[in-house]
């Protein structure tokens, strides 16, 4: 399994513009609200014993592969997707009726819109077409990338761009670094 550096350095690398990250952080949630409502019409059922739904079982895998990653990013994003997944359970509880189905529907179509604009104005393939886990890694990242722009986890942010070059560093008249 590779780590979450280098695929969050794939990812980063389709997802230079900020514009494309806002995009992904409207997007993304609505294409997992919507597929965890599909798989809430699904049921592992156990008579007398349990019953849970294979959204349940999915959050829970994700979860344990995001912790495997990075697990302050996991915790942070735990009670986004549990949050979700309260929603789509609610959603899709009487199985798939009319109104949970266009829910469904609507929500992964919008989220691909989004997704798909984001990557129009990138001018960019999405990196799902260059390796087929990076959707995965997708809410991982943009969890990463709400911290670099809160101004956290720096090193992080280092690790997965590169250290900043003194090039790109703003300087002014009088800086030591100009003279000669």
């Amino acid at each position: 399994m590779k780590s979450f550096i280098e695929q969050a350095q794939l990812y980063a690398a389709c997802h230079q513009k900020p514009m494309t990250r806002y995009s992904h952080y409207i997007g993304i949630p609505l294409i997992i609200f919507s597929l965890l409502i599909l798989l809430g019409f699904l049921h592992l059922v156990i008579p007398g014993v349990m019953n849970i739904t294979f959204a349940s079982i999915a959050t829970a895998a994700l979860l344990v592969y995001y912790f495997s990653l990075n697990w302050r990013l996991a915790l942070v994003l735990t009670p986004i997707l549990i949050i979700l997944l309260t929603l789509a359970d609610w959603v899709s509880q009487d199985g798939p009726t009319a109104m949970a189905l266009w829910i469904f529907v609507f929500t992964f179509l919008v989220g691909w819109v989004f997704q798909l604009v984001g990557h129009f104005i990138e001018g960019r393939r999405p990196a799902f077409l260059e390796n087929c886990w990076q959707p995965l890694i997708a809410p991982l990242f943009l969890t990463a990338e709400l911290f670099f722009l809160a101004g956290r986890m720096q090193v992080l942010k280092e690790e997965i761009y590169g250290k900043p070059s003194e090039l790109e560093t703003p300087s002014f008249p009088g800086d030591p670094k100009n003279r000669l």
